[in-house]
This record gives structure tokens, C-alpha cells and sequence, in this order.
């Protein structure tokens, strides 16, 4: 693990701050070129951007409350450690939920008709996946349940293998960035529903990646973040039965 990168002038520069920092700008970027090829308005894309923003850091943050408990509420409640680099600023499933959230309201609000939201859609990818491997080098996610595959990793002071399971997820996104890519101009990828796919697929593997992590079980065997996968794919499970219904209402006998 290289927690710490290297040392600038005495001052430590840690990797999961680092990566953080070039998740953000790497995912702005090409946000902003999806926006300008799609042609979103300006006036659209920054209010959306920001409030997916807040929305993200704050469900970061809250969803450690439902996914490690109460004990967490002193670090979790200190918003001004929110950018620490040796802490990092939370859940990645929160964070997800929580800029879903924050763009749909502040859609809403502006009186957005329809969805431009696709834009997100590979920028989302890609900027986790760099994230992921921020936390590996920190090791700040204790990775993963002891191992004896080849590519497991020795946890400094610990005597036995583990599953580098931020790789897994970083390895996915990056090939879920590049699937996006290729399915981001499908005619049925359009109004929001390259961003609801990708979600999904977030959603079914990151649950399955949970079974080889450490966090903390809730109920069934299930963590708190397996729970989150769930009630993500139910949500859009519901809502595209609500859009055949409504098709199939429409069409004509």
C-alpha cells in the first residue's frame, strides 16, 4: 500500500486525496465535452452539476450512518474534514444516490424538460474507477476478506492475503467507461436512459463484489451497501414497467 505518494517540500501528498482530486477533474472534463456534444445548454448543465455535486458529497457522507452505524457519526457529521485526504469523503453507493438525487431536483427546479442527464453517464465511470484505485494505494476501504488467489495483496502488518477489492470495482468501471462510450449515441440510449444503465450495471456488480469486502453485515447476510444495490435496481426495475404500461396504454387496438 503507498498511502502516501510522496512528500512535496515536507508535505505529505496522499493517494486517495490525489486520486480524488483527478476523479473530480478527469470526470468534469468529459462531462463537459459530453455536455457541448450533446448540446446542453449552459444554463442547464452548471446548476445540475453543481447541485449533483453537493448531493453526492452529502449522501457520501449520510449513507455511512445506514451502512456502519451510529459509532460513525462523529467523523461522518464533521462536513469539514469533507475534502481531508486521509479520509476521504465517504460511501461511494451514498455518493451515487445522493448526486442522482441532488441533478433530479435541480432539474425540476429549472423546469428541465426531459433528460440530458446521459452526459453523466461515462463521466460517472470513469471518475470512479479512478477513485477505486485511490483507495486501493490508501488502503482506506480495508479491502477485501482474506484469499489464497494469485493476485491477492498482503495488508502491511497483516500475515495473509486479501482480495484487492477496489481493483475489482476500479477494473469494472474502467470497462463500463467504455461500453458507455460505444452505447452513448444508441437511439434507445437517449432521455436518460444511457445514466439509468449504467447505474444498473454499477448496481448488479458492485453487489457481487460485496460478498469478498469487509463491510459490516445488516441483515441476511447482506451488507448495507448489497441492500443499496437492490433498492437502486427495484427503483428502475419500477419505473421501466411504469414506461411499458404507459406505451402499451397509448398504443392503438
Amino acid at each position: 500500500m503507498y498511502p502516501i505518494l510522496f512528500t512535496l517540500g515536507g508535505v505529505p501528498v496522499y493517494a486517495y486525496g490525489t486520486f480524488f482530486f483527478f476523479a473530480l477533474l478527469i470526470g468534469a472534463m468529459l462531462l463537459v465535452y459530453e455536455s457541448r456534444r450533446r448540446h446542453w445548454p449552459r444554463e442547464e448543465v452548471i446548476p445540475i452539476t453543481l447541485a449533483a455535486f453537493v448531493g453526492g458529497m452529502i449522501g457520501a457522507r449520510i449513507s455511512i450512518f445506514f451502512f456502519n452505524g451510529m459509532e460513525t457519526a462523529s467523523q461522518t457529521l464533521n462536513f469539514f474534514a469533507l475534502f481531508d485526504p486521509r479520509i476521504g469523503p465517504g460511501s461511494i453507493m451514498g455518493a451515487v444516490a445522493g448526486a442522482y438525487l441532488g441533478g433530479y431536483i435541480a432539474s425540476k427546479a429549472i423546469g428541465k424538460a426531459g433528460c440530458a442527464c446521459d452526459a453523466f453517464a461515462p463521466a460517472m465511470a470513469l471518475a470512479m474507477g479512478i477513485g477505486r484505485i485511490g483507495a486501493f494505494l490508501a488502503g482506506v476501504d480495508g479491502l477485501g476478506k482474506p484469499t489464497t488467489v494469485p493476485w491477492g495483496v498482503t495488508l502491511p502488518g497483516v500475515g495473509f492475503a486479501v482480495h484487492p477489492t477496489p481493483l475489482y470495482d476500479a477494473g469494472f468501471n474502467f470497462i463500463w467507461f467504455a461500453v458507455l462510450m460505444l452505447l452513448r449515441d444508441h437511439p434507445k440510449m437517449q432521455n436518460g436512459n444511457l445514466l439509468k444503465f449504467g447505474l444498473a450495471g454499477y448496481a448488479v456488480v458492485r453487489f457481487f463484489i460485496e460478498f469478498v469486502r469487509t463491510n459490516r453485515i445488516l441483515a441476511l447476510g447482506l451488507t448495507g451497501q448489497q441492500f443499496a444495490c437492490l433498492f437502486l435496481l427495484a427503483a428502475l426495475g419500477v419505473y421501466y414497467f411504469r414506461q411499458w404500461k404507459n406505451q402499451n396504454r397509448l398504443m392503438p387496438v
